[in-house]
């Protein structure tokens, strides 16, 4: 009787493990999440190949005719843009033109200029002006090369961001006056809109600044999205940049054309 019990027990049991072993299995089997945006995730900035910012604003130049030293302010518009993506083990390497610096120093009309945006697996972004002659391949093959563009003096910022962190070679960022290196100025929340590309709405920025004695630098910064504005301010001789993102164009829609122009 009893082995008759056991018989009548397991045959439901055995269907019931039939019929869920195929979904186990499927599960097992389920494609993995895609890689490439989980990394992208991951990353302070948008490093897609076509991603394009557009920035608008002005440029002031010292007026070679005057005789005292005034400036001319020019309306200028550049656009900033990812050429070419690199990604590695640790880190992700993209050659960028139309850096709002380019416009530094200029009447307005400038040629984009490449230059070399890193970003580590340690959340580093380092920014390195690179030769128009330069050889890219160097970026596939040689490690050696890549420790070349990491120093610390190039490193913009490490994230997370925190108001009063500093970036930059040992010396500078010991230094008590907070000069000579980069440092986060504000975290605040700030109202976005009127950005062409981006929805309406409250996000958390920081603001960075890098400061000399002849000149200061700032950036304006959003995650996810890059800069936000961008300023150049010389303290003798007139030459400023002062420029804000206007359109935003992640890799895949970004529009046709770039540079700068007044």
């Amino acid at each position: 009787m009893k082995a008759r019990n056991v018989r009548r027990v397991f045959p439901p049991l055995f269907f019931l493990l039939a019929a869920a072993l195929p979904l186990l299995l499927i599960s097992l089997h389920a494609a993995p999440p895609n890689a490439a945006q989980a990394e992208a995730n991951q990353m302070f900035l948008p490093l897609a190949p076509g991603t394009t910012w557009v920035y608008a604003g002005t440029v002031t130049s010292a007026d070679p005719e005057a005789d005292a030293v005034q400036g001319i302010e020019t309306k200028v518009s550049i656009t900033m843009k990812v050429e070419k993506v690199i990604r590695k083990p640790e880190l992700t390497l993209a050659v960028i033109s139309g850096y709002p610096g380019d416009l530094d120093w200029s009447n307005g009309q400038v040629e984009p200029k490449p230059s070399l945006l890193i970003e580590t697996r340690k959340h580093e972004v380092f920014l390195n002006s690179i030769p128009p002659d330069f050889d890219y391949a160097k970026l596939d093959k040689d490690a050696a090369q890549l420790d070349k563009l990491m120093p610390q003096d190039n490193l913009l910022f490490r994230w997370p961001l925190k108001q009063g962190m500093k970036f930059g070679d040992a010396e500078s960022v010991k230094r008590d006056d907070d000069m000579y290196c980069w440092m986060v100025m504000e975290h605040r929340s700030k109202m976005l809109g009127g950005i062409k590309g981006l929805p309406a709405r409250t996000a958390e920025v920081f603001l960075l600044r890098f400061a000399t004695n002849p000149d200061d630098t700032q950036l304006e910064l959003l995650p996810g999205v890059g800069i936000l504005s961008y300023e150049y301010h010389h303290h003798g001789t007139p030459a400023d940049t002062s420029v804000s993102l206007v359109e935003f164009h992640p890799g895949g829609s970004s529009p046709a054309g770039g540079g700068a122009s007044r």
